[in-house]
């Protein structure tokens, strides 16, 4: 395919550096996109709208202004493509009016953020929101059930995995002897999340997990501790055995938190919710699956006392993950979706709903 020149608007975090924004899918997608030959110009759209407010927040009191330079960015950059991801500050009306001025422009958005209506209506109503501006529409789970949200909408929607990067998730902790956690969990508790077929409170969970690993060293960020940001996040999990994968919602087909492509990319043996469907990608040897608490705990234990069966699962899990959700693969799927060519016996997951 010919180099495309691509407007990717997102939160890229220039000016509010929390979390783990360094190994975000949207740093991935620009890296794979450049891999592969594309120019890529990133716009973070909430630090332009603080830009723009006299506050230095976010305000919409500076919604217009900030949306006035979008357009401009665009009309001058004229890109072949328009990514969008969780991009709150744009108005529809900006995307059509930016299309209207270029009309053989292709925009694509995505969302990594599960759509389940009883968990997290917001963030359909962000989806819909840029509906009939967009080409395509790629989310983090490949649950059929939850794209009815669509229908009668015409238009392109499927599943974007959650990718690993090699120039981030660059651990081999399976490679490693001393390490000063045995287990990882990092989570925000303020939400409840499905725990083995249940939601319950963040905090009760981790406390539950907590009472069960009292001989291990466990670490429990923003929930027992100081949160990690940046490069402490990725240096934290360089030194960690093991990683409970603990999204919002575990029972939608294929979605995850993309915790578990930190975790997994580095070479930690993640536990994952068998009821995620990824069982049908990965292998016991690859993950440590659970599907009832007991059995958690049962796994836990195990793999903290078989440190040379840990090792291997971590490591088969680490090969796989980076063989099937890289960022370069996934970012000629985005562009692909974009622009024609998509086949989808080239990809080892579902693809297009």
């Amino acid at each position: 395919m010919d180099t495309k020149r691509i407007v990717h608007c997102a939160n890229f975090n220039l000016q509010r550096l929390k979390g783990c924004f360094m190994n975000s899918l949207q740093v991935k997608l620009n890296n794979g996109l450049i891999r592969n030959g594309h120019s890529v110009f990133a716009y973070p759209d909430r630090d332009a709208l603080r830009m723009y407010s006299w506050t230095g927040h976010m305000s919409r009191f500076a919604l217009k202004k900030a949306n006035d330079a979008f357009i401009r960015y665009c009309l001058t950059l004229k890109p072949d493509g328009l990514i969008l991801s969780h991009a709150d500050t744009i108005f529809p009306q900006t995307i059509a009016e930016i299309r209207e001025k270029l009309p053989n422009l292709k925009v694509l958005q995505y969302n990594v953020d599960n759509i389940n209506p009883d968990d997290n209506p917001d963030n359909i109503a962000r989806l819909m929101s840029k509906i009939d501006v967009v080409d395509a529409s790629l989310i983090t789970t490949a649950d059929k059930k939850r794209f009815e949200i669509f229908t009668p909408k015409v238009h392109t929607v499927g599943f974007i995995p959650n990718a690993v990067d090699k120039s981030l998730e660059k651990a081999k902790v399976f490679e490693k002897n001393a390490l000063t956690y045995d287990l990882i969990c990092a989570v925000n508790p303020k939400i409840k999340r499905e725990f083995c077929g249940t939601f319950e409170p963040t905090t009760d969970i981790i406390k539950k997990i907590g009472e069960h690993t009292k001989e291990l060293k466990v670490l429990f960020p923003q929930v027992v501790g100081d949160k990690l940001d940046g490069a402490n996040y990725q240096s934290t999990l360089e030194d960690c055995a093991m990683g409970v994968n603990l999204s919002r919602v575990n029972s939608d087909y294929l979605y995850s938190s993309d915790r578990m492509a930190h975790l997994m990319g580095n070479g930690i043996l993640a536990f994952v919710d068998k009821a995620t469907g990824f069982s049908d990608l990965f292998s016991d040897d690859e993950i440590a699956f659970y599907q009832t608490e007991e059995e958690l705990y049962d796994k836990i234990t195990f793999y903290h006392k078989n440190s040379d069966a840990r090792k291997k699962v971590a490591e088969n899990g680490w090969v796989k993950y980076h063989k099937l959700f890289n960022e370069i693969l996934i970012a000629k799927y985005v562009i692909e979706v974009m622009f024609g060519g998509f086949k989808k016996e080239n990809y080892p997951w579902p693809t297009i709903m």
